[in-house]
């Protein structure tokens, strides 16, 4: 791991891991490359593991803890998918998410929930335990039950964004770095 500033830690993978991050079982979660965990985001791979595809983002406050198996009482792995960003706040117990989410600010996903590729969650939504969200679909906070079809366009358009997305944090951590060491 190489110490890029104080605020993050930056894997030979290309990871950006806020040192104020709480990474529990570390040896249980993967992180495939190009991702930035926030500040305050609490990730549970002592329960089970989790695997976090490319260029994903998980805000702040978010914390993603594994789901139990209804049958056997054991935690069951968690992947998320490339692309996928997560917002400030959530609760994550889905069993998956696809790549190219949009999660929202501020939501809560219920044990074993599913979310398929090209899905955009709005701020404040909650979904119900074992949910399973089609692909290419919205789903709004003020009538969860109604969902939107998206147009197939929204997989390139959600790529698009997180690879600029990472493209700007990195930016801004290597024009933090220069700063503080031409600052004496």
């Amino acid at each position: 791991m190489d110490n890029t500033n104080e605020g993050y830690i930056k894997t030979t993978t290309h990871n950006f891991v806020s040192r104020q991050a709480k990474i529990q079982g570390a040896k249980q979660v993967e992180l495939k490359g190009r991702s930035i965990l926030q500040k305050d985001v609490t990730v549970r791979g002592d329960l089970a593991v989790i695997r976090i595809g490319r260029y994903c983002e998980i805000d702040e406050g978010t914390v993603i803890e594994p789901p139990v198996h209804p049958m056997t009482k054991k935690h069951v792995h968690v992947v998320i998918g490339s692309h996928s960003r997560i917002g400030k706040a959530c609760t994550v117990r889905a069993a998956a998410i696809g790549s190219m989410v949009w999660i929202g600010d501020n939501v809560t996903m219920g044990e074993r929930c599913i979310i398929k590729d090209n899905c955009y969650i709005e701020s404040g939504t909650v979904l119900g335990r074992d949910t399973v969200v089609p692909p290419f679909t919205r789903i709004s906070k003020a009538n969860p039950h109604r969902t939107q079809e998206l147009p197939p366009s929204v997989a390139v358009q959600l790529q698009e964004m997180s690879m600029d997305r990472f493209q700007e944090f990195r930016e801004d951590q290597k024009r933090q770095l220069l700063e503080g060491t031409t600052v004496q």
